[in-house]
């Protein structure tokens, strides 16, 4: 463990606002989640946290787990992949901040929740999360050595740690495979075992917000939780899978403290039911979830007033031996979490990239505009399946809610919306309007929806409907966020967009702004300028002018973006993106400061790690100058500063010779391996699809990966982190007649780029 020399004090500090944190005075939107360095090797740490950055994310939160550092009583390892002090460095020096979970009960699918088998032992379950003063002896003197590390890195010294969290779920959630309890069932205890924990901290010199998400009665008036902190997760734990609940913006009207969720769910783990039988099934189920739902999750947050999203978790992992909850599988943690345990990236990822762009670089906007119930309705008025028992014009006379219903138009329905706007005098405030159309249970397509506004409570805001000249709709799960009157660059905004914000930055003299939408919708985006100017277009889009100082600008994306530039004297690029080419976006150093970059390779750190996972490739680049890539022939368009190139990588190629093996309801493949087999590689994993009930595989006789999701979700062994020598590789199927292998290298290296 290093140890970090930092001041006592310093001039950096987390204040509390009743809306938002604010980190050295400016607000901040915490936007990140759950990477737990307990399931990850250390070399790999740096890989995960760059991933995180490169989706917009600024907040790494995770448990401490006691039974990972101290497995044996009195021996405390803070070395190796255990050295959470060099974790927290590292998270620092990649310009994010962290949120740490101390428990001494932390849940987090750990064995004990987290707590180590010798305690158990010595005080039996019974008398864990309780005041038994041997426990809170025993909890105390743990926490004495977090706090060694912790202290000197809070934000406040300089640090990166911006909250803390003690302990976890006391009196709601135990460890239902190992049998530890919820807590006492005296809610007067639970309050004094949290603020046990609270007091010792404090007396430490902690001096950051203090998270508290148990359940138990005053903890408003006796502690300072100066932050509200919940989630939710899209699909329940240990129950029927419920549904999304409905946006509720009335819970800002008597807020006191700022909300920031610390478990919004990403998805949900595979779990076993008759370890022990808690409901009548056995096996093991897991619900595979729409990325959409996690996308309408989350705007529901935003929609309440959230100024801070926080995913559990965002990287899955593999649990060390024995560290698994028993009613979990035993080596992987597949939450199929955006960023899974070799690395990859999974759909959820670009879905979640496309939200942390938005907020990245609207955040202070965001942070400043309010839930409001009343500014604006959505409606949507055209029929699910047109043509169907369909007579006259499709889209016939429009209808207000309050007005009765024409039997014609019985299919009307109402999209869930909630604004949030800033109070603004002038019309360069900003105001966003989420709509969701996704659910777990899923929906039907919402066409032609119109939005209606009002003045009500909004100063600057008329009444008025869109999209004036455009159909918007939004297809099944799919949800949408509409921005209003977003500032692009002094005397020029966005007025309205039926396409979504992902990106501003500054572009040569001026300014770029990108907004997203599927390649074939057609897009109404309204712009004020400062007079009217010549407009360049590359691309399908049409700009109208309205007057001297409103244009619209009218088309479709396309593959991969349409760019209009308008030639003020600080120009300003509208980059009209393509949707699913908007969850590949990078960015990528210049001496002008960053740029993006749209490709399937994965750039980290700015472009200094490049990682491909496949052969062929392709790269966009938005600069300002032509960038000269080492290796890759490029076409630069000066005019609209765009440059591509496509082409292909050289990967190596391992293979392995399987023998294929049936015995009872038992598939086994078996190949011998070798070190070599990583010659060239950042890493080899192995990409499985199989038809049957489970698979595990074996390295050496050693259980290297388990997988419970059969045909639903790829199975993915990474052998870098296992093969040290010549040995034997077991794949094992289980009520399996099929199954696919594909050895899929990953490489990396590093770009020369000359501007």
């Amino acid at each position: 463990m290093k140890t970090l020399e930092m001041p006592a004090t310093s001039t950096h500090a987390v204040t509390v606002g009743r809306d938002y944190l604010s980190l050295d005075g400016k607000p901040f939107f915490s936007f990140g989640g759950d990477f737990n360095y307990t399931r990850t090797p250390r070399r790999h740490w740096r890989d995960r946290l760059l991933k995180m950055k490169a989706a917009g994310m600024n907040t790494v939160t995770f448990y401490i787990t006691w039974g990972y550092h101290e497995p044996v009583e009195g021996h405390v390892d803070w070395s190796g992949d255990k050295d959470v002090a060099a974790f927290l460095d590292m998270i620092h020096d990649c310009g994010m901040v962290a949120i740490t979970r101390h428990g001494p009960f932390v849940h987090g699918e750990w064995r004990n929740g987290g707590l180590p088998q010798w305690l158990i032992d010595k005080l039996t379950p019974s008398r864990v999360r309780t005041n038994d003063p041997q426990y809170l002896d025993l909890t105390a003197q743990w926490y004495e050595q977090q706090m060694r590390i912790i202290i000197p890195r809070l934000y406040t010294r300089g640090g990166p740690i911006v909250m803390m969290q003690l302990e976890n779920e006391l009196g709601s959630a135990g460890s239902k495979g190992d049998d530890i309890a919820r807590g006492s069932a005296d809610p007067e205890e639970n309050a004094r075992h949290v603020m046990y924990y609270y007091n010792l901290v404090r007396q430490h010199g902690a001096d950051v917000p203090i998270i508290d998400i148990s359940h138990w009665p005053g903890r408003e008036e006796k502690i300072a939780l100066l932050v509200d902190t919940s989630g939710g997760y899209p699909s329940a734990c240990f129950s029927n899978e419920g549904e999304i609940w409905p946006m509720n913006p009335a819970r800002w009207e008597k807020h006191q403290r700022p909300h920031i969720t610390i478990e919004t769910g990403s998805s949900m783990f595979v779990r076993f039911y008759d370890l022990p039988p808690y409901k009548n099934t056995s096996g093991y189920q897991g619900p595979i979830l729409d990325p959409a739902c996690i996308e309408a999750l989350s705007l529901g947050h935003l929609a309440e007033g959230a100024s801070g999203i926080n995913y559990y978790m965002v990287t899955d992992g593999q649990h060390c031996d024995g560290g698994n909850e028993r009613m979990l599988p035993e080596r992987d943690v597949n939450f199929q979490s955006p960023i899974t345990a070799v690395g990859s990236l999974r759909e959820s990822y670009r879905w979640l990239k496309r939200l942390g762009w938005m907020l990245r670089s609207f955040e202070q906007e965001l942070l400043k505009a309010q839930p409001n119930a009343t500014w604006a309705s959505a409606f949507s008025y055209g029929k699910s399946h047109p043509g169907v028992e369909q007579s006259g014009d499709l889209f016939e006379g429009y209808h207000r809610e309050n007005s009765p219903v024409p039997a014609d138009l019985k299919h009307v329905a109402k999209v869930e919306s909630v604004g949030r706007c800033t109070k603004g005098l002038n019309l360069s405030e900003t105001n966003f309007l989420f709509m969701r159309n996704a659910k777990v249970h899923g929906t039907r397509w919402l066409r032609d929806i119109r939005v209606e506004t009002n003045a009500r409570g909004i100063p600057c805001e008329t009444s008025r409907e869109y999209p004036a000249r455009v159909q918007m709709s939004l297809p099944p799960q799919r949800n949408r966020v509409m921005p209003f009157y977003v500032r692009i660059q002094p005397r020029t905004f966005l007025e309205y967009s039926t396409a979504q914000l992902l990106d501003r930055r500054p572009f040569g003299d001026g300014t770029q702004l990108i907004l997203h939408a599927d390649a074939n919708e057609t897009y109404e985006t309204a712009l004020v300028a400062e007079r009217t100017c010549p407009i360049r277009n590359l691309g399908q889009c049409l700009p109208l002018w309205e007057n001297p100082n409103t244009v619209s600008l009218i088309g479709r994306p396309g593959v991969p973006m349409t760019i209009s530039i308008l030639d003020l004297d600080q120009p300003v690029r509208v980059v009209h993106l393509e949707r699913e080419l908007a969850g590949n976006v990078w960015d990528l150093d210049s001496p002008r400061g960053p740029v993006v970059a749209i490709t399937n390779l994965s750039l980290l750190d700015g472009g200094k790690t490049v990682q491909a996972q496949q052969s062929d490739y392709f790269l966009w680049i938005l600069a300002p100058t032509e960038p000269h890539i080492a290796g890759l022939a490029g076409n630069y368009d000066e005019a609209f500063g765009l440059y591509h190139a496509s082409g292909n990588v050289t990967m190596p190629a391992p293979t392995l010779t399987w023998t294929r093996h049936r015995q009872g309801n038992i598939w086994t493949w078996e190949a011998d391996v070798d070190p070599e087999l990583l010659a060239g590689t950042h890493d080899v994993v192995l990409r499985i699809n199989y038809q049957g009930a489970c698979a595990r595989a074996y390295l050496n006789e050693k259980l290297i990966s388990d997988h419970y999701f059969g045909r639903f979700l790829v199975w993915e062994v990474g052998l870098r982190d296992w093969l040290k020598s010549p040995g034997k590789l077991l794949l094992a199927f289980e009520d399996t007649l099929d199954a696919q292998l594909q050895i899929a290298p990953v490489i990396e290296w590093n770009w020369n780029i000359n501007w």
